[in-house]
């Protein structure tokens, strides 16, 4: 069954965003034996060094993403039936697979991608990995029965084609369960940083209304569209602005950014320009969870 879902890593080469590989169906074999690396396209280099040298901490400092884990798999849950042990899962920007293992207690067979090698390579998991970027999606048409995807689809180059994309490589009656990143978040930071230049150091979050429109248009029946807004909360800018790099989310998705690493002086004018709530520190994203059908 998973032969027949994934593309055979041999023929695919470097291509620019949403094109399609040749479809060859990948031999299981070779993916359970370690993780399959395709490559990804030049836009996503930064992302994927970024995301990989987080893969040690991820974990630790994760604590909003695991919020959003648990009210997708609530959405799963209320879905729930007998039939679901016998279905094929892909857990769509796994990480280092914080959400694998629960995926593999509720369907019968779970694939981890991610764009970083060294997340799917921190975990000791048993299961199939796929290294390779969701905006080129190596996945045959009608083959997977669930989609799961926590605080990943963000990164998308495309949101509105990555949808289609998804569409397509569901088996009719599929479901997908998604966490989305928006528009609003990491205000805090970007407020912080706004003392210290015009650059951009976060990432672009696509905005409520495009996130609404793209699904609209997916050609999927809209189950669950529902926003959440999420919190952690640190003793001090500093602290928070670490959280950042240590989830990796300091990659961006453009090319207006700061280059260079910041001075002390630098450091001190960013985390003065904090905002604060009861003197402690937060790092809000404003979430939209999806839960959808073919």
């Amino acid at each position: 069954m998973i032969a027949q879902t994934l593309l055979n890593a041999a023929s695919i080469t470097t291509q620019p965003l949403n094109t399609e590989p040749n479809r060859q169906p990948l031999n299981i074999q070779s993916l359970s034996a370690g993780p399959i690396l395709l490559p990804s396209c030049s836009l996503k280099k930064g992302a994927q060094s970024k995301f990989s040298k987080a893969a040690s901490s991820y974990n630790h400092h994760a604590n909003v993403q695991k919020q959003a884990a648990d009210d997708l798999f609530k959405l799963i849950k209320a879905n729930a039936n007998s039939s679901n042990k016998a279905k094929l899962c892909i857990d769509l920007g796994a990480g280092p697979l914080v959400n694998t293992h629960t995926l593999q207690t509720l369907f019968g067979s779970v694939i981890a991608m991610d764009l970083s090698l060294n997340m799917l390579q921190s975990s000791a998991l048993n299961t199939p990995r796929l290294c390779a970027d969701m905006d080129n999606l190596p996945l045959q048409a009608n083959s997977i029965d669930i989609i799961y995807s926590n605080f990943a689809v963000q990164w998308s180059a495309n949101f509105a084609q990555l949808l289609k994309s998804l569409y397509t490589a569901l088996k009719p009656g599929g479901q997908a369960y998604i966490s989305c990143v928006i528009e609003g978040s990491l205000n805090e930071i970007k407020t912080a940083f706004s003392a210290l230049d015009n650059n951009s150091h976060i990432n672009t979050f696509n905005s409520e209304q495009h996130i609404n429109q793209s699904v609209q248009k997916s050609g999927f029946t809209i189950n669950t569209m529902q926003k959440a807004l999420y919190s952690d909360e640190f003793t001090s800018p500093l602290n928070a602005i670490r959280s950042i790099k240590a989830i990796g989310a300091t990659a961006q998705n453009h090319s207006n950014t700061r280059r260079g690493l910041l001075t002390k002086h630098a450091l001190k004018q960013v985390c003065s320009a904090y905002p604060l709530r009861n003197n402690k520190a937060h790092v809000s994203y404003h979430v939209m969870l999806l839960a959808l059908g073919k």
